[in-house]
């Protein structure tokens, strides 16, 4: 890509981002050497439900997130992993979606959003500056329909519209995006494609991109 005042290719980043800036001297640090590694975090469900939260069989661990007074309990999931030495944190989103009942767009959106705020707080809590995170927030996109099993897949366009919401909702607090337990190609390219177009409709309105 050719750059040009702060552009490459017609996308304007923002280079001063605090979450770019981590997971690009994590990605010089991971190329350095084949034995650096990335330390994530663990099995936040589990997590939750050992810490008290309802082991609902229907929505899963997106009952923290449904419901405010387990808010805490999602933070101090994600501390807890951090002080253990995680270098990234992964939302509490997987769940939230059509597949387990979460059919409104909107609603998607503005659950993930809670997720995303949940992990950012837990990233800039105790750091020196607030705007110096203790490790990177990566936002899940989870299958839109039940795990593990690709006969249940949306049509092509439905699934991109549907991961859309996600990525829109996750995008102010994460610094990656990661496509959990996609079980076919058809799968991976859906969550692949609505990034894409996410991306697109941002260059078209010339906003300044806070990812890489």
């Amino acid at each position: 890509h050719t750059k040009n005042g702060g552009r490459v290719e017609g996308i304007r980043i923002d280079g001063r981002n605090p979450g770019h800036i981590l997971l690009r001297n994590h990605l010089k640090r991971l190329r350095s050497s084949p034995t650096q590694t990335l330390l994530l975090d663990g099995g936040t469900g589990e997590e939750l439900f050992l810490r008290g939260v309802p082991d609902d069989r229907k929505i899963w661990s997106a009952t923290a997130i449904v419901h405010e007074r387990y808010h805490s309990v999602v933070e101090d999931v994600h501390k807890s992993f951090i002080d253990a030495g995680s270098q990234a944190i992964t939302t509490n989103s997987y769940g939230i979606t059509p597949g387990v009942g979460f059919t409104d767009g909107e609603e998607v959106k503005r659950l993930v959003g809670v997720a995303g705020r949940i992990a950012r707080g837990a990233v800039v809590d105790g750091s020196s500056r607030e705007s110096d995170p203790v490790a990177l927030v990566l936002g899940s996109l989870g299958p839109q329909v039940e795990s593990y099993r690709p006969d249940l897949i949306m049509k092509h366009d439905d699934g991109v519209c549907a991961y859309r919401h996600a990525i829109e909702g996750l995008y102010p607090f994460v610094d990656i995006y990661l496509a959990e337990t996609m079980s076919c190609f058809e799968e991976a390219c859906q969550a692949i494609d609505a990034l894409s177009k996410f991306y697109d409709g941002l260059m078209d309105k010339e906003e300044v991109l806070k990812h890489p």
